[in-house]
């Protein structure tokens, strides 16, 4: 790869790193204002996925290969947790109906 290139690949993975950071703020927000119990599941969903995305920045950023282990661990144990509340939500919905 080009030195344009990597210059490149560094400031865009530098901007999309704080794009995504600024972006934790509306899920936060949810996560604490949330009216139900699932909207703040959602948002803790979203905020999960959000630091997906950070770290991927981090591994383009550093050109680090070993976090992306940790992305793949993560977004399974993310799959299965979403899995498994949304299992438990629409047990307890038809429980009170």
């Amino acid at each position: 790869m080009t030195e344009f290139g990597n210059i490149f690949l560094e400031y865009a993975s530098l901007a999309a790193l704080w794009i995504m950071a600024i972006s934790l703020i509306f899920p936060l927000y949810r996560l604490f204002k949330g009216p139900t119990l699932s909207d703040r599941v959602v948002a803790l969903d979203q905020i999960a996925f959000i630091n997906v995305g950070i770290i991927i920045c981090d591994v383009f950023y550093t050109r680090n290969a070993m976090l992306l282990d940790v992305v793949l661990t993560v977004s399974l144990l993310l799959v299965f947790g979403s899995m498994i509340i949304a299992r438990y939500l629409y047990k307890k919905q038809n429980e009170n109906d």
